[in-house]
């Protein structure tokens, strides 16, 4: 496993999960997660992936809620298909906040099993 696959495995979930193509009960799911990130008022609303966070779900709507269960049925899927092992990632997560400069920006962040961190915006 080459672990320079992480950045681009993580930026490709993150990209995926917040597209037109993720719509579930007639809206888009990225648009529940800009406003919570409006609501939030500069602090980031986080989806971690590795390892699950049953507390981060309260502060979610039922449309990502039910997003989510579909997405991490696929993360494993999704990991294989990049050559990366679970094992080699310690922390994976999504990140979507508004900055001071006011603009919506959606991160993709992961820890390796090494320490490293593999750091990437996806929309900003």
């Amino acid at each position: 496993m080459k672990f320079k696959l992480i950045k681009s495995m993580a930026h490709n979930w993150t990209h995926s999960f917040m597209s037109g193509m993720n719509y579930i009960n007639g809206d888009f799911v990225f648009e529940d997660l800009y406003q919570l990130a409006r609501d939030r008022k500069g602090q980031k609303v986080i989806v971690t992936w590795i390892p699950e966070r049953p507390e981060e779900l309260f502060g979610l709507t039922p449309r990502v809620r039910e997003s989510l269960k579909y997405y991490r049925k696929s993360l494993p899927e999704h990991l294989s298909r990049h050559k990366i092992e679970p094992s080699a990632i310690a922390e994976m997560r999504t990140e979507v906040y508004v900055a001071d400069n006011h603009r919506m920006y959606v991160r993709s962040y992961v820890l390796d099993s090494r320490g490293k961190e593999h750091v990437q915006f996806v929309w900003a």
